[in-house]
């Protein structure tokens, strides 16, 4: 009985190689990518999709209403804990003058993870003019959004803004 092996007798475990490489790099892809998730970016995304035709139609109404609004945002007071933002929101009709009757509400909300979003009431301080302070989780970038509405008119404002 001969000892010596065949010629090819490797060549079985060059496939079993190359699967066992693909399935390794795929658990590390896979394992990388769970960790790395940090959640949806947006509810009910679905019916958002379906309600596509109402909110063009709300962005056309609201450039018809020629506002002109400026948002400030300032930081007041920065620890390793929290940063105290102030705010200020200004709202000027297509003929330059405050808007009347504002109430509107303000959203803090962080592009890079859940948990961390801010919502509240805006304060109408003077006519044409919100403001307010917050306090957020951690410096970086913030998305603004300030829902408003002015005698049955509505005005949606998204900025992004950097807080230090």
């Amino acid at each position: 009985m001969s000892t010596e092996r065949k010629p090819g007798w490797w060549y079985p475990w060059i496939f079993v190689g190359f699967f066992a490489v693909i399935i390794t790099v795929n658990g590390i892809m896979m394992y990388f990518a769970h960790e790395s998730w940090t959640g949806l970016e947006t509810k009910d995304y679905y019916l958002k999709g379906l309600a596509y035709d109402k909110n063009v139609a709300g962005a056309k109404a609201q450039e018809a209403l020629g506002w002109d609004v400026t948002l400030e945002v300032k930081t007041l007071d920065s620890s390793e804990k929290h940063h105290k933002v102030a705010y200020k929101v200004i709202f000027l009709d297509h003929n330059g003058k405050p808007v009347e009757s504002l109430k509107a509400h303000t959203f803090f909300l962080r592009p890079t993870s859940e948990g961390m979003d801010v919502d509240e009431p805006a304060k109408v301080v003077e006519p044409g003019v919100l403001a307010g302070e917050v306090v957020l989780a951690a410096p970086g970038q913030w998305n603004v959004r300030v829902h408003a509405e002015s005698l049955g008119r509505q005005y949606q404002l998204v900025d992004r803004v950097l807080v230090r």
